[in-house]
């Protein structure tokens, strides 16, 4: 079992990747285009060298905890290799490629360290905004500059000031109504809507500026492990959309196929 010091090392190192890969990426942006190298995916997604150049600067710092790491730019072991992992790390280097190759907010860096019950640490950088959240389990959620500066805590989740209407936080693309979006316990009445790129939908529920947050499109672990860590660390949960348990990780295909979270 891991103990608690080892914990706050492994939070200290995700940090300190996740602001060093987002100084990458701030890099890349202050060049010139000429030295951006876009390529398409089998799955039709956009892939630049930003990516790789974050993932890599991510890998080589965490690579000092000995931990394995599943991410979406680099070689991912076979499900049977993994299955039996007690930890691991799931990283996107660049959630949010496009908002990126458009100069636009909303791209982020996302790592978060699982055990065989999910996400127990979580961390979320934000380049444009100089911007850093991070939970762990049991420790509360923090928001601090990239360098560490200006951190404040928040213990738990509090109630206090939810009221109606309710704000439901979606992706750009997300089509579905509002009913098909809400928990069952919400009326959709109650409820109005706004868009959010990427994980940073997490961090606006942790933080109390969105009640809701939803999806019905199918995704991946490293897009959402890191934003589910950071509301388990203020006791907030994020549910399978069908099976309305909680969502399991290190799956044979690292597959989500909708969630839903909710301060209500």
């Amino acid at each position: 079992m891991i103990t608690s010091e080892f914990l706050e090392e492994c939070a200290k190192k995700a940090v300190e990747a996740a602001s060093a890969a987002s100084r990458e990426l701030l890099s890349v942006i202050a060049a010139s285009d000429e030295d951006l190298d876009i390529e398409s995916k089998k799955d039709g997604s956009l892939v630049s060298n930003a990516d790789y150049a974050s993932q890599t600067v991510i890998a080589s710092i965490l690579s000092h905890l000995a931990i394995p790491i599943i991410s979406e730019e680099a070689s991912i072991p076979d499900y049977e290799e993994r299955r039996s992992w007690e930890y691991y790390f799931l990283v996107d280097p660049l959630d949010g490629t496009e908002s990126f190759l458009e100069n636009r907010s909303g791209f982020a860096v996302n790592i978060a360290l699982c055990d065989k019950t999910g996400p127990i640490l979580g961390v979320i950088a934000d380049p444009l905004t100089n911007t850093i959240y991070s939970g762990v389990m049991g420790k509360g959620f923090s928001i601090s500059q990239l360098n560490g500066a200006n951190s404040r805590t928040i213990k738990q989740n509090s109630s206090t000031g939810v009221h109606k209407p309710f704000t439901l936080v979606t992706s750009w693309m997300e089509s579905a109504s509002v009913n098909v979006l809400c928990p069952p316990w919400v009326n959709a009445k109650d409820v109005v809507t706004r868009p959010v790129s990427g994980s940073l939908k997490f961090c606006e529920i942790a933080m109390g500026k969105a009640e809701i947050h939803a999806r019905t499109g199918s995704y991946m672990e490293w897009d959402c492990a890191a934003g589910d860590a950071i509301l388990r660390s203020v006791g907030i949960d994020v549910f399978d959309l069908h099976t309305h348990k909680r969502i399991k990780y290190n799956s044979k295909d690292l597959r989500v196929n909708g969630l839903y979270t909710s301060r209500v």
